[in-house]
């Protein structure tokens, strides 16, 4: 898969001429056809200034086939949701709730944890969402301040690999979004268009002479072969684990990247109302008799509602052959949940070649309990390095669970912190640590949620794919040597044991050795 370098493989700069277009209260500035035939980066660049007095617009590249004759209907461009239009938004209407909002009602939860506004730890309204054929795919507060009222440079890059594109944003000369992965991503024709309030539009966006860039002329990727593995399977009370067998023996012999995709859909039942763990897992025998689960997919299901996720899972690829059985699991306790899941493998060269993955802890360990320490559950494990191996990877998937009166109300709204330590037999070190802590969850695409959608937790997200934390331990590969893997949480108490469920993360972590091509 190639890399985009700024200055390479130069296509053109086009000169457009903006066209105004009113759309309800807002207002579109049609920049015309940016490129007619499918390339491999497109750059754009502007101006803009705001105060944060505004609900936002945003950047979007449309499929010039599909909009070749009418703009995408688009209502509110700071939550530019449509067809066949990748955009970047800004948004500064997010504020939090009021004091009375958070007061208590008779006994009964505040108006604040249930309403559609997600802010409600008053933090700064600069937000910039990535949005993809319809849907809301990224959110995030901007980490440079928009908002001072000055002129400031605007740049967004989009380039696109095999199974994916990727989204860079620089504002004011600092990186605002680094190369945002969409995966299931494809290039299209492109019609470019700034919208959204009228007088904003006219105001405070500067499109210069020659806002567009594109890359070196590329033909269509092919398509990928699908494997769906379930389709809409209904899961609802009890603990139930369906298993089905699926069939790779027709996916491509190279593979560039695999794309895992996961809805849920309404059953007949209604939704569950509770946000719940949510797992695929691929199982394998384990030699002794019994059955060894790698995850695949983990998520929380949303408060009532369904949603799709997508996420890049190519590091999984040698677990992907022959006829494989998956498990698909809801912790669901009433109604449910329609579930599908499919894997796309996209044919091409991969950068990095997916060699082997070992398994090194899947569980549950409960923190807090100095009689079961989490340290008896994350032994050390040492693994040796197969031949060929040029870059290995450790991947880990946590997410905390748990409730008052624990101490800290752990593990679900208690940040923790966690150290990887990876040693190779000739010496070398790799030291990495993270808190298992999201501060996110408020812009979660999947929103409004019922439910206690937007309170900060340990790792997680309703309605929310669960990514793993991934550090690179490539310097320490010696193929023909060994790897020692540990795994440490910090110190923690749990003065309220045995009075509600065990505090515990929800653990799985795999070692992934890879080959440069």
């Amino acid at each position: 898969m190639k890399r985009f370098t700024s200055g390479v493989m130069i296509l053109g700069v086009c000169t457009l001429t903006p066209v105004a277009a009113a759309q309800g209260e807002q207002r579109v500035f049609d920049m015309g056809v940016a490129n007619d035939t499918l390339v491999e980066w497109i750059e754009v660049s502007w101006r803009m200034r705001t105060d944060g007095d505004g609900p936002g617009y945003a950047v979007a590249l449309c499929d010039a086939k599909r909009y070749a004759e009418a703009l995408p209907a688009i209502e509110d461009w700071s939550e530019p949701n449509a067809p066949g239009v990748l955009a970047v938004a800004f948004d500064t209407d997010n504020p939090a709730p009021t004091a009375e909002a958070k007061q208590p009602r008779d006994d009964r939860p505040p108006m604040a944890w249930f309403d559609e506004r997600g802010n409600y730890y008053d933090r700064p309204q600069r937000e910039v969402s990535v949005h993809a054929d319809g849907r809301e795919r990224i959110n995030t507060l901007c980490r440079v301040d928009y908002t001072t009222g000055e002129w400031i440079d605007a740049t967004m890059r989009v380039r696109y690999e095999a199974g994916a594109g990727f989204v860079t944003l620089i504002l004011d000369g600092e990186i605002a979004l680094r190369d945002e992965i969409l995966p299931g991503l494809t290039p299209g024709t492109t019609r470019l268009l700034f919208g959204g309030p009228a007088e904003f539009m006219t105001d405070s966006i500067d499109l210069g002479d020659e806002p567009v860039r594109t890359g070196a002329v590329i033909g269509a990727f092919p398509d990928p072969v699908r494997v769906t593995v379930f389709d809409d399977q209904f899961l609802h009370a009890g603990d139930q684990r369906p298993v089905v067998t699926a069939n790779f023996k027709a996916i491509p012999e190279r593979t560039a990247r695999v794309v895992a995709t996961l809805t849920l859909d309404e059953p007949e039942c209604g939704y569950d109302h509770w946000d719940k763990k949510g797992l695929i897992a691929l199982r394998l025998p384990d030699g002794e008799g019994g059955v060894e689960k790698h995850e695949v997919f983990r998520y929380i299901t949303p408060f009532r509602r369904g949603w799709t996720w997508y996420a890049d899972v190519t590091d999984l690829l040698p677990l992907f052959e022959g006829d494989r059985e998956f498990e698909n699991w809801i912790e669901t306790y009433m109604k449910g949940w329609l579930v599908s899941f499919t894997l796309d493998f996209y044919p091409g060269e991969p950068e990095l070649e997916p060699l082997s993955v070992v398994g090194l802890w899947d569980g549950t360990p409960e923190i807090g309990n100095p009689e079961k320490p989490s340290s008896d559950f994350f032994v050390d494990r040492t693994v040796p390095v197969p031949e060929g191996s040029t870059h290995a990877f450790v991947r880990v998937t946590a997410t905390g669970h748990g409730m008052s009166p624990n101490t800290g109300n752990a593990g679900e709204f208690m940040a923790l912190g966690r150290t990887l330590t990876v040693t190779s037999d000739t010496g070398g070190t790799i030291t990495s640590t993270d808190p298992l802590w999201k501060t996110d969850v408020y812009l979660n695409p999947c929103r409004p949620q019922g439910g206690t959608w937007k309170f900060d937790r340990a790792g997680w997200a309703p309605g929310d794919v669960v990514l793993p934390w991934r550090v690179d331990v490539s310097t320490l590969v010696e193929p023909g040597g060994a790897l020692t893997i540990g795994y440490a949480l910090d110190a923690y108490l749990n003065e309220g044991r045995g009075q509600t469920w065990a505090p515990h993360h929800w653990t799985s972590a795999h070692v992934v050795f890879m080959r440069a091509q």
